[in-house]
């Protein structure tokens, strides 16, 4: 989906919300701006506080990017990057500072709002060290922004509390979509790591590097062992010396085959290694072990 960078800017500010005591939510205005270079689409700004250019609002903001890319930051959160489909929390008295790189033109939607029921919500789920969710280029999002602009423009009857609705709907939809997208993203490195595993249990003989498995899960080699390890909780390393003790034990019991024949055909450095390796992790010699476990070969 495309955002249209045809289409005029719009900056609705709304009158004060008569019936705030009751719904506790009140939306104070909605926008769209495509940002030319160098344009930081926000309004109020007051530096009094801070000797870098920034903004403090007195009410929370909701800022989500269609299109481009940029850098935000805020007396909690240090310069952080942002790209189109990331949306983005500020709290209210709190300075903080966005605007695209330069040359690159970005698209954005934003809302401000405030009111007691929003305050609990935000002070608990949003992490203003963190206010970044990486939701991508949703077309829900989009529409949800759009309708809200729609009621903003005509106020029907009752529009205060249908914006205050929606703009909680939309923070909800944020919410759900990036924790959604951290399950997804979880589930994937999941298959990728069993994938992993599989490979390693199935070339066991063969000669490979950990790169070339990271290699083929599309994942740097250092993304991949953080990952194999939180859901294995060894490295990578280790589950191939396991994998090498199981067979190297199932080789003495069943084999006759020599301590330096298994050596090589698991590609340990030398034999003498290899016997290090064996007595190190089950505490008695290769030979010791296989007069101890072999059955009768005939």
């Amino acid at each position: 989906m495309e955002f249209n960078d045809n289409k005029p800017d719009i900056i609705k500010y709304l009158p004060t919300n008569m019936d705030e005591n009751i719904w506790e939510m009140s939306v104070n205005s909605i926008g769209r701006q495509c940002a030319e270079p160098k344009n930081i689409p926000i309004s109020n700004e007051n530096t009094s506080k801070h000797t870098k250019p920034g903004t403090i609002l007195n009410d929370f903001s909701l800022i989500y990017i269609c299109k481009g890319e940029g850098v935000f930051s805020s007396i909690n959160c240090p310069e952080t990057k942002v790209q189109s489909g990331d949306a983005f929390f500020v709290f209210p008295d709190q300075w903080h500072n966005y605007h695209p790189n330069p040359n690159t033109k970005w698209n954005i939607y934003w809302v401000t709002f405030h009111g007691k029921y929003f305050e609990k919500l935000l002070t608990h789920i949003i992490n203003k060290e963190d206010p970044i969710y990486h939701v991508g280029v949703k077309e829900v999002i989009v529409k949800n922004f759009s309708q809200m602009l729609d009621f903003a423009i005509t106020q029907p009857n009752g529009y205060e509390a249908i914006l205050s609705s929606l703009t909680l709907y939309l923070i909800s939809l944020i919410l759900s979509i990036s924790k959604n997208q951290i399950q997804n993203n979880e589930f994937l490195n999941m298959q990728k790591i069993q994938e992993a595993c599989i490979f390693m249990q199935e070339n066991i003989y063969d000669k490979f590097t950990l790169e070339d498995i990271a290699q083929s899960t599309n994942m740097s080699y250092s993304n991949f062992r953080k990952v194999f390890k939180q859901h294995t909780g060894i490295t990578p390393h280790q589950y191939i010396l396991q994998i090498k003790l199981s067979k190297v034990k199932e080789l003495l019991s069943n084999t006759s085959m020599s301590v330096h024949d298994i050596a090589a055909k698991l590609n340990f450095e030398s034999s003498d290694y290899f016997s290090y390796f064996f007595r190190n992790k089950i505490g008695i010699s290769p030979l010791s072990y296989r007069k101890k476990t072999q059955k009768n070969i005939k």
